[in-house]
């Protein structure tokens, strides 16, 4: 057996200023540093639960804003570990170039220094074996990406044959596993995909995963974990808002068993997508805010949290729109964005047809005209790009501002 520590996709120096969190530039960094620290925690766990071998399925960094202090950070953390060997296999973010610091040469000239001994870094976008002097009963298997580009080859598929199938066999795969349920949430490209058949009917006793966010278990029938994605060990964005986790774990013939398999969390924070519903009744910040409070308590969020919240409902249609300042949620989380999006004035369709005078105007004839386009429109869809039309045109002739409107994405 060989006892394993697994984690991927830590994307350091990601700008982080993508996400529809909309972090700060001080909130920003301070997650950066948060990343840096669980890298200075590698020692500790590694001795704390004796592990024998690391194993990194790519993504460690972002290629295009990774600095060099960042990634001497990582090496000198990964050179604390020795003599464990850590095994790389660099993902499409990270991926292996000349000029990437995985590169010897390249990192040498950059730095002074050499790659800390322990370190083994997959090179070949071929799959290719490697034998470690210290861990001499098991053979591990990986590759690297040379792009940052989808890669379609179903890689499981041509990986039928091993050295020494007596050995432990273990690959690092960095890839999609392309179930249905599994891409939809992941909401990545495929690359280098491969099914929970494919996997399971392959040689390894092991595959450590990386490339998707969220943590993703592959058991045989009998109970053994045969692969896993940690998911990343400190969330960013909106997609990952499922656990995720460090993995340990010790690998024998034919799998982890489940009672030698831990999930380890080691991220401060949890990032919380957050839906709170408004009616008519709510007309200002304040009991907005205290409405946002209370969902906060129900659903357990903490104040080293990250938030995103979605407002959703109908309000009054004199309502414009609700004002926060970043200060009212200090006490309840880290950082709260408020999302108004989905929020529709309550217009009283009903009262304007009723309404002899108004039936007589632009508005009144405007609302039953679009009444009439919307109960004969041949789809769900097509209502739904009606019904937002008719609240344009009524927020226009009421004189109120025009805003971009939620619109279903599959629509």
């Amino acid at each position: 057996s060989v006892r394993f520590l697994q984690f991927s996709d830590l994307h350091l120096d990601s700008r982080l200023s993508s996400s529809r969190l909309c972090l700060p530039a001080t909130k920003r960094s301070i997650r950066q540093r948060e990343t840096l620290r669980f890298l200075d925690s590698l020692p500790e766990l590694v001795r704390e639960h004796r592990v024998q071998v690391v194993l990194c399925p790519g993504d460690l960094w972002d290629e295009e804003s990774v600095s060099l202090e960042t990634v001497t950070h990582l090496f000198d953390a990964f050179e604390k570990l020795a003599p464990v060997p850590v095994i790389l296999a660099p993902g499409n973010h990270d991926f292996y170039h000349d000029c990437s610091y995985y590169e010897p040469g390249y990192y040498e000239r950059k730095t002074g220094r050499r790659h800390p001994s322990n370190v083994r870094v997959f090179t070949s976008p071929v799959v290719e074996s490697l034998r470690i002097p210290e861990l001499p009963h098991v053979d591990f298997y990986g590759c690297c990406f040379e792009h940052n580009v989808p890669q379609t080859e179903r890689i499981l598929a041509g990986l039928q044959r091993l050295n020494r199938p007596e050995n432990l066999n273990v690959l690092l795969l960095h890839g999609s596993l392309d179930d249905r349920l599994a891409v939809q949430r992941s909401g990545k490209d495929l690359t280098n995909p491969f099914s929970r058949e494919e996997l399971l009917a392959s040689p390894f006793d092991y595959v450590a995963l990386g490339h998707y966010h969220r943590y993703i278990t592959i058991a045989g029938s009998d109970g053994c974990v045969r692969g896993a994605y940690g998911g990343i060990p400190l969330a960013r964005g909106l997609d990952e808002t499922d656990e995720h986790y460090v993995l340990v774990g010790e690998i024998r013939k034919g799998g982890v068993p489940s009672t030698e398999f831990k999930e380890i969390s080691v991220d401060p924070r949890r990032i919380w997508r957050i839906t709170v519903a408004l009616d008519r009744s709510i007309t200002n910040s304040r009991a907005t805010f205290e409405r946002i409070a209370a969902e906060f308590r129900r659903q357990g969020v903490g104040k080293d949290d990250m938030v995103f919240i979605e407002l959703e409902g109908l309000v009054h249609p004199d309502t414009e729109a609700f004002f926060f300042d970043s200060q009212d949620f200090e006490s309840l989380c880290f950082h709260a964005v408020v999302d108004q999006s989905k929020l529709e004035p309550d217009y009283d369709l009903a009262s304007i047809l009723a309404d002899e005078a108004s039936s007589k105007q632009v508005v009144g004839q405007f609302v039953r005209q679009m009444k009439e386009e919307i109960e004969s429109a041949k789809d769900d869809a097509q209502k739904q790009i009606l019904r937002a039309a008719l609240l344009y045109g009524l927020d226009a002739l009421n004189g109120k501002p025009i805003r971009r409107r939620y619109v279903d994405s599959k629509h």
